[in-house]
């Protein structure tokens, strides 16, 4: 790749009340929408070749707000970490009723799997998988791609060369935009967690 954008998508009623979404389908709401639109704006000149997203409605919808009548290639892979059981839990839920999780999660996510769900690994495997094939196939071009907090970190952390340990030091708020620039191979971060056009009034 030439350019690699990476868009985590809009709002949803689940990060309003804070909790755990995962691989649940859940849309934008309202606010999600206004950010994708302004996320739109601001990209209008940027010259984009592939447009990749996560299947899920959420981020789907970012990519076909942000992208306009582009196609948008969907790939299941790129979906957020599943949660399992724990999908759904508000945050102060699961440090109440599961304070042990809570614990690991928050300081050593590299050792925890959801119960009936994933390992931070085995996630970080799949989404590492499914970015490396998108790269190879993508050598030359500027792509972007539509996914979610957890697996944008992931692709961060694979470009960084940070182990899974490292994953809360890189946020990644609502229709963040992330620009990663390749001269030789070698990638160079040039925006991340970027939301300023969240921040410019109308």
């Amino acid at each position: 790749m030439k350019r690699l954008i990476l868009i985590r998508h809009g709002e949803t009623d689940y990060s309003v009340k804070r909790r755990y979404c995962g691989s649940q389908d859940i849309p934008l709401n309202t606010r999600g929408v206004r950010q994708s639109h302004r996320l739109k704006k601001r990209l209008k000149r940027s010259r984009i070749d592939e447009v990749y997203s996560s299947d899920l409605k959420r981020c789907l919808e970012t990519a076909c707000i942000v992208f306009g009548n582009t196609i948008v290639h969907k790939r299941k892979n790129l979906r957020e970490i599943d949660f399992g059981l724990l999908a759904g839990l508000k945050y102060s839920d699961l440090k109440r009723k599961y304070p042990g999780i809570y614990k690991l999660w928050s300081e050593h996510p590299e050792r925890l799997k959801m119960p009936g769900g994933e390992s931070l690994p085995g996630f970080a495997r799949r989404v590492e998988r499914c970015f490396s094939g998108i790269a190879r196939k993508n050598r030359g071009k500027n792509v972007a791609i539509v996914a979610h907090g957890g697996s944008i970190r992931i692709i961060l952390l694979k470009l960084l060369k940070k182990d899974l340990g490292k994953m809360w030091e890189i946020e990644q708020s609502a229709s963040a935009l992330n620009v990663i620039d390749f001269a030789q191979g070698a990638p160079k971060i040039s925006k991340i967690n970027d939301t300023a056009h969240l921040r410019i009034r109308k």
